[in-house]
């Protein structure tokens, strides 16, 4: 039987290492204590899976915060010859899967990348032009006050770092279904963690904080600013780090909350910073970069603050 802990630090339970306290908490290792308990409180709920995605106020929460992952991950394979099926709970750690998969691929973007497999469908998190959705089948969700049912891949909605799930609290993910083909993942997995080390800052950190910039860009900005056109023209986007970047932002910090030095699009946590300096540096970010190059940025991470 699981049981509720009361007056809990939520910052334990994040990669950023911010958060004030829950009034009540709770640890659910599977899909179905998860049920269980969200089909018997009665009280204001929000779900962490590992923390790396999700800005968390330093204010009290008075309501129930439940941390869905599991310490003893499992997962099912059925091979289908060429492909196979992978069913795999929402609280099992991404970096978990892609280690136990020697024979498929598909994931191998995924490797260093903190979270669970639920955070990584509600955002459809991704890396090296790949992302979750590209392989998923369906997701099994608890939708409040209708029941459990299937949502196939068509109706997902999934696009970049988005899918009908991340702003609808109603649908919780419980497990998904993924189809990866056959192949040996291990030199692309070696590849990309090694660009991983080289291009990711050490440190507390939530991961990017903005989405990179797939719309138009005013002709006369693309003019002013020729390396911002060379990277459009190339990739078809703009990095939000290269933006963040050419307003001279790198170093840049209120209170603990620091723009990294080696990549712009992540901001770290010094030692104590506090919810509300990281907000203030985000819509300060934004500001910024709308004023110079007439783009707005738009979050990649979830924030929880009231």
């Amino acid at each position: 039987m699981v049981k509720f802990k009361e007056n809990v630090l939520l910052r334990d339970y994040s990669t950023f290492k911010i958060g004030g306290i829950s009034k009540y908490f709770i640890e659910i290792k599977n899909k179905e204590d998860l049920k269980k308990i969200i089909n018997e409180i009665d009280m204001p709920f929000r779900i962490l899976g590992g923390g790396s995605n999700t800005l968390i106020s330093d204010d009290y929460y008075n309501g129930l915060t439940i941390v869905f992952k599991t310490d003893k991950p499992k997962f099912l394979i059925e091979d289908k010859g060429c492909f196979g099926e992978i069913i795999v709970e929402a609280s099992v750690l991404l970096s978990f899967l892609v280690s136990k998969l020697k024979e498929f691929t598909g994931l191998e973007w995924a490797i260093g990348i903190p979270g669970t497999i639920g955070g990584a469908i509600n955002g459809n998190a991704g890396a090296f032009n790949e992302s979750i959705g590209d392989c998923v089948t369906s997701v099994e969700v608890l939708e409040i006050g209708k029941g459990v049912r299937e949502i196939e891949k068509k109706d997902c909605k999934f696009g970049y770092r988005t899918s009908i799930f991340k702003n609808n609290p109603n649908l919780i993910i419980l497990s998904v279904k993924l189809k990866l083909n056959k192949g040996n993942p291990s030199k692309k997995i070696k590849d990309n963690f090694e660009k991983r080390k080289l291009n990711h800052p050490k440190g507390f950190s939530l991961g990017c904080i903005f989405k990179n910039y797939y719309g138009e860009v005013d002709k006369n900005i693309l003019k002013k600013y020729p390396q911002l056109k060379d990277f459009y023209s190339e990739k078809g986007y703009i990095s939000a780090g290269m933006l963040i970047e050419e307003c001279g932002l790198k170093g840049f910090s209120i209170g603990d909350a620091k723009i990294s030095l080696e990549h712009a699009n992540f901001i770290l946590n010094l030692e104590n910073a506090k919810s509300k300096n990281v907000l203030k540096l985000i819509n300060f970010i934004k500001k910024e970069v709308q004023e110079k190059f007439l783009i707005k940025l738009e979050e990649e991470i979830q924030i929880f603050c009231i």
